[in-house]
């Protein structure tokens, strides 16, 4: 026979179950629902996974690639150039001194300079650009016999009257010999302003040589400037490239023709002009073809 104590008991437990039980079914449905809807948030169709990665893929490429720099007016300063002969670069005097007690033109912080042209009067603050011959570049296979060219200081006009002036070192570039001459900063600002004017690149292909770059050196590397042989009377225009080629030959037959990569026209002369080379690009030395096609 069952004790009524006991029953009542049982009973007691039972009904707690009851309701523990009929409690816990919702909680454990939106324990359900949550993992549902995060698996919704981090999963990914098969058809749409491969668009994420690329996507993302694209997101980091974007972020660490910069565009390539092109050459600036201050890196066609420090850049040098062909020309025939020295003597037909205009010039408006030359350096005579300095007024240090050392009289070294190369780390003077002043320089004195003589106008050509007892008639022409510099204003202070006028700025003027020293010029040197660096020696002869030239490639025999085309021809071509030039003069290097370049830029070894900037000046600063302080003070001065008739021909005689005194000016201050703006920036040095190297070793200035006595009577370099010197022309006006100006004149190099018109003709970048010039080269940065847009032109209709040429339609039909050019092929010249690399002439040179900066001296001293055998070979010049991505972001150095060349010298090559063509200018705008064969075509070339400010904004096109080159592809550089290193080339073998045997008795005037090429043997073998290896790509080094590509150079950017900054600057057109007549029968010259002056390109950077490109990202990537390999060593270029002098010789080295030099292909434009449209």
């Amino acid at each position: 026979m069952t004790n009524p104590k006991n029953k009542i008991l049982f009973d007691k437990f039972f009904i707690i179950g009851l309701i523990t039980f009929f409690c816990f079914i919702p909680f454990m449905a939106a324990i359900a629902d949550v993992e549902k809807d995060n698996n919704a948030v981090v999963s990914v169709p098969a058809s749409d996974a491969g668009d994420v990665a690329g996507d993302e893929m694209v997101r980091k490429v974007s972020s660490s690639t910069e565009t390539e720099p092109d050459a600036n007016f201050n890196y066609f300063l420090t850049s040098g150039y062909a020309a025939n002969d020295i003597a037909n670069i205009p010039s408006v005097g030359k350096v005579t001194g300095t007024p240090e007690l050392d009289g070294s033109l190369s780390t003077a912080k002043s320089i004195f300079i003589a106008l050509s042209n007892d008639k022409m009067q510099l204003d202070p603050g006028e700025k003027l650009i020293v010029f040197g011959d660096m020696g002869a570049i030239s490639v025999k296979r085309v021809d071509f016999n030039k003069r290097f060219i370049k830029n070894l200081a900037i000046l600063r006009v302080r003070e001065g009257m008739g021909r005689r002036y005194l000016t201050d070192v703006v920036t040095s570039y190297g070793y200035i010999p006595a009577g370099s001459p010197v022309k006006l900063y100006s004149g190099e600002k018109t003709l970048w302003d010039k080269a940065q004017v847009a032109k209709e690149p040429p339609t039909h292909p050019i092929k010249c040589y690399v002439a040179g770059g900066e001296r001293g050196r055998d070979a010049w590397n991505q972001t150095d400037y060349i010298i090559l042989t063509a200018g705008t009377k064969q075509g070339v225009v400010e904004g096109v490239t080159f592809q550089l080629w290193e080339t073998t030959w045997n008795r005037n037959v090429k043997l073998n023709e290896v790509s080094r990569g590509f150079a950017k026209v900054f600057y057109a002369g007549s029968n010259y002009c002056l390109a950077r080379i490109q990202d990537g690009s390999g060593s270029i030395a002098n010789g080295f073809e030099a292909y434009y096609k449209p």
